[in-house]
């Protein structure tokens, strides 16, 4: 019974839309996560004329111990909850809402129990 039920979800194209439409948005959030990673390294790397190191290490004004270094890696940190926070949006609303629709028909055109 349920064999019959995920090849006709496999046999949808709504299935296969909804799956590739949630793999470009995950690949998006990662490209994020990614250039927002690699952004301050390479440019301490690579561009230490502007001073990005000095920069990272500095305090945010005179008498200050926290570091302008310290505010990006919480700017970071808040990044990463927010990143979070639109994908479970978005999973638990619109994908949701396609992947119930999608299961709920296959149960009816297999006779399964909806």
């Amino acid at each position: 019974m349920m064999q019959n039920v995920y090849r006709h979800i496999q046999a949808d194209p709504r299935f296969h839309a909804l799956e590739r439409k949630r793999r470009h948005f995950t690949f998006l959030l990662l490209a994020i996560l990614l250039a927002n990673e690699a952004w301050y390294i390479l440019a301490t790397a690579f561009y230490p004329r502007f001073g990005f190191a000095r920069l990272w290490g500095e305090p945010l004004a005179a008498g200050y111990t926290t570091t302008w270094g310290i505010v990006i890696g919480i700017l970071q940190t808040l990044l990463y909850i927010a990143l979070v926070g639109i994908y479970i949006y978005r999973a638990n609303g619109e994908f949701e809402v396609l992947k119930n629709t999608i299961v709920r028909d296959a149960l009816r055109a297999t006779g399964g129990n909806s």
